[in-house]
């Protein structure tokens, strides 16, 4: 890949009050043939995985699409912290990011999603009459389950104390009586934490001409999960075309420097070309 086949800026974006940042390339050699916006995974899980959606970026652009990584309100170098965010703050930054990037005029609109990221899209999908088609990396199927995954971080930490037993509904319940909750260096707001636990996959029946799923195992032979066909079946019943990929390699979002997964960049390439 030539670097001089696109251009890389990073912008700041003021909405309602707040200041999100996004890292935009474009293709320098041709006309954009399309725009891409990314949507990030949660927390921790979004530095992890950085380097990797970067790469998927730097080749997307060098095939002739536009291509914005959003940091949301609280996230990367987007402006707030982290206790600011919530669901539907995320869901307009990402509406004014969708926004913002329609505007540059290279049509037609795609989304692609990592883990909660894929949720935040196909929400988003739905708020849209331009969304062409929706790539989706391993979606959270609910963010309930999310946060549950987030809350086993505290768990962990208070391991070094003696007292590391998962108590969900102990901590499900101090959230809910509106308590933030600091977590591996994160202050996790009851608001986000409930928005968060209404979302669920299933129920955001995407709104596009064609979703593609793609999930990463350890062997790809072994398909996707129940529970995502599960899902994908309560869509398809619904009139919804899916197409499915499941590719061998590790879960990238969990491990700091991961090798890049040539095998989900191909696939990912692939589908986008695709008309």
């Amino acid at each position: 890949m030539d670097s001089g086949q696109f251009s890389i800026e990073g912008q700041f974006l003021e909405h309602q009050g707040r200041t999100l940042f996004y890292v935009l390339l474009s293709p320098t050699t041709v006309e954009a043939r399309a725009s891409i916006l990314f949507l990030p995974p949660f927390a921790e899980e979004m530095n992890k995985s950085r380097h990797i959606v970067a790469s998927q970026a730097r080749q997307l652009a060098a095939a002739g699409y536009r291509v914005m990584l959003l940091d949301v309100t609280g996230s990367g170098d987007a402006g707030g912290d982290f206790i600011d965010a919530s669901w539907q703050v995320w869901l307009q930054d990402a509406l004014c990011a969708a926004d913002t990037l329609a505007g540059m005029g290279a049509a037609p609109l795609h989304l692609w999603g990592l883990r909660l990221g894929a949720l935040l899209a196909c929400e988003l999908s739905q708020m849209r009459s331009d969304v062409d088609k929706l790539v989706l990396w391993q979606p959270v199927l609910n963010g309930e389950q999310q946060i549950d995954q987030f809350l086993r971080l505290r768990t962990v930490a208070s391991a070094v104390s003696g007292a590391a037993t998962f108590d969900r509904k102990t901590l499900w319940s101090e959230l809910r009586a509106g308590r933030s909750m600091a977590i591996a260096g994160y202050e996790l707001s009851s608001a986000l934490a409930l928005e968060m636990a209404k979302a669920r996959l299933g129920d955001l029946k995407p709104v596009c001409r064609k979703v593609h799923w793609l999930e990463i195992g350890t062997l790809a032979r072994d398909g996707l999960s129940v529970a995502s066909e599960n899902v994908i079946t309560h869509w398809e019943e619904q009139g919804l075309t899916v197409a499915k990929t499941a590719v061998s390699g590790d879960p990238f979002w969990r491990t700091v420097d991961a090798a890049v997964n040539a095998s989900l960049q191909h696939s990912t390439s692939d589908i986008f070309a695709q008309s």
